[in-house]
């Protein structure tokens, strides 16, 4: 086999295996993502019930909500 031949091959073959490390990449930055997101919920939930017990005299300001969410 030729050099170009081979070369073409092993490119090709290289191309295949970055595909598939970059599909499991974004499937774990995915799974990272959503346990982000479930963490923030649960910590705005608690910190929600907490604001709710306390006497509104000692509430504290709510926070303003970044642009775009």
């Amino acid at each position: 086999m030729r050099n170009t031949e081979s070369y073409l091959i092993d490119t090709a073959d290289q191309c295949v295996r970055l595909a598939r490390a970059g599909r499991e990449m974004a499937a774990q930055l995915e799974a990272m993502s959503n346990s982000l997101m479930a963490k923030a919920v649960e910590l705005d939930t608690t910190r929600q019930r907490d604001d709710a017990k306390q006497p509104d005299e000692v509430r504290k300001p709510a926070r303003k909500k970044a642009a775009g969410n």
